[in-house]
């Protein structure tokens, strides 16, 4: 027996809707519109998007910890130590320890 997934509209409860994102105000929004309903928001939209700019970092989060292992990072940590850096036992190290040791140990990391 096959099963079939039907998404009905928020705004008229109409069927064959998808869900669309949109932000405002620093917040991300997600409603379900059929396809009329998503041409007229994004009709309405476009009035304020061609005047406006692309926002850089939105909806998007921007990984702040480099990909790090558990080990690495204590072996990270350790280094700091031994080459006089304050480093906390845990939790974030600082940002200067981070990259002296990547450059003593010839490491590059996508940003």
């Amino acid at each position: 027996m096959a099963m079939r997934k039907v998404i009905e509209s928020d705004i008229s409860g109409k069927a064959g809707a998808a869900t669309v994102t949109f932000g405002l105000k620093d917040t991300w929004f997600e409603i379900d519109l059929t396809d009329e309903e998503r041409e007229e928001l994004e009709k309405t939209l476009e009035r304020y998007a061609t005047k406006g700019r692309k926002a850089t970092g939105k909806g998007e989060k921007k990984r702040l910890v480099p990909e790090t292992t558990p080990e690495e990072r204590e072996q990270i940590r350790e280094w700091g130590r031994q080459n006089n850096f304050e480093v906390p036992p845990y939790g974030r190290i600082p940002k200067k320890v981070q990259k002296a040791y990547d450059e003593a140990h010839n490491i590059e990391r996508s940003k």
